[in-house]
């Protein structure tokens, strides 16, 4: 009699909609990526999947998902709806859901990564991760090194009257926009898989990104100059679905956290000993040119920019970043 009433009050559960956790079986991760598969990070990505098929005994398998299923707004709108349970994000993760945090991609205001990746860390990083949740139901759980961004062109850009007029593709970022709207470039927000096309057709005559992607995607065949602007120290941000992360058990948690953590930490080293491979690349069979341009009153012009945005960062993130860019 007690193994019948067990088993009412279990299919009773399932009547009223109450699923069993995730854990109670195989689990199965779609990590989204929206870059070329010939980027660094789908390799950081295999790593990933090797590591938490290999620390949970290949109960819990993962499958990589890249731009056949759209880019970074769709894979990252994709995560938060549930749609896929990892997604990898560049700059527009904290501009879409957590604006009063999203400083680590301020042009022209940090000169190491390790002063970008302050903001991570401590308090401030928990309430990046309470409204990431909050407003993206995804939560943060690693981060990836990306190599500095840098700015490419047709035209050589020296100083900032150079960058009068200049027709730039930049990210979907409102920060970007403003920031080199303000430094005399006209911009164009076009999503990464149409930039080679609108270069290679004069739509657009720059763009700006880390070398790695500069080479995987081969904008040196549709650019002449690279200028050493290093404006930007950010990094790719991996997050899980937030519905997804509160069924898993707590064992089950840790293997997914203890693979990312493994898997960036190899990601860094992996990513720092590639960047000045592709910089030669770029300059060798790329046939780039590389131009140091004067960064001291492009950085000068920036500053309003920066104090415009801090109005709307939280106060000590504001507080942080002033203290960067007055020096």
């Amino acid at each position: 009699m007690k193994k019948r009433i067990g088993l009412s009050a279990l299919a009773l559960l399932f009547l009223l909609g109450f699923a069993l956790p995730v854990w109670a079986g195989q689990i199965s991760l779609d990590i989204a990526i929206h870059l070329d598969p010939s980027h660094p990070v789908f390799t950081i990505g295999g790593k990933m999947k090797e590591n938490v098929e290999r620390l949970s005994n290949g109960r819990i398998t993962a499958r990589l998902l890249g731009l056949e299923v759209g880019g970074e707004r769709d894979h990252l709108e994709g995560c938060s709806s549930g749609e896929y349970t990892i997604a990898l994000g560049g700059p527009l993760p904290l501009t879409l859901y957590v604006p009063r945090f999203a400083a680590p991609d301020l042009p022209f205001v940090y000169a190491t990564t390790e002063q970008s990746r302050a903001l991570y860390q401590g308090e401030l990083g928990r309430l990046m991760n309470e409204e990431m949740i909050k407003n993206g139901n995804m939560r943060l759980i690693g981060l990836t090194y990306r190599p500095a961004r840098k700015l490419t062109a047709n035209r050589a850009v020296h100083t900032l009257a150079d960058l009068k007029g200049l027709r730039l593709r930049v990210p979907q970022t409102s920060i970007y926009v403003t920031m080199w709207n303000a430094l005399g470039a006209l911009t164009s927000p076009i999503p990464l898989p149409e930039v080679y096309t609108a270069l290679q057709t004069g739509v657009i005559e720059g763009q700006e990104n880390p070398v790695d992607l500069i080479f995987s995607s081969r904008f040196f065949e549709v650019q002449r100059f690279i200028m050493e602007t290093n404006h930007v120290y950010s990094f790719f941000h991996w997050l899980i679905n937030e519905n997804f992360y509160q069924k898993l058990s707590d064992a089950d948690r840790k293997i997914i956290q203890q693979a990312v953590d493994e898997t960036t930490a190899w990601g860094d080293e992996f990513l720092l000993g590639e960047e000045d491979n592709f910089f030669k690349r770029l300059l060798g069979e790329g046939k780039m040119t590389s131009i140091t341009p004067n960064l001291q009153e492009i950085q000068k012009a920036a500053l309003p920019v920066i104090e415009e945005a801090c109005k709307a960062y939280h106060p000590e993130v504001a507080r942080y970043v002033l203290g960067l860019a007055g020096k």
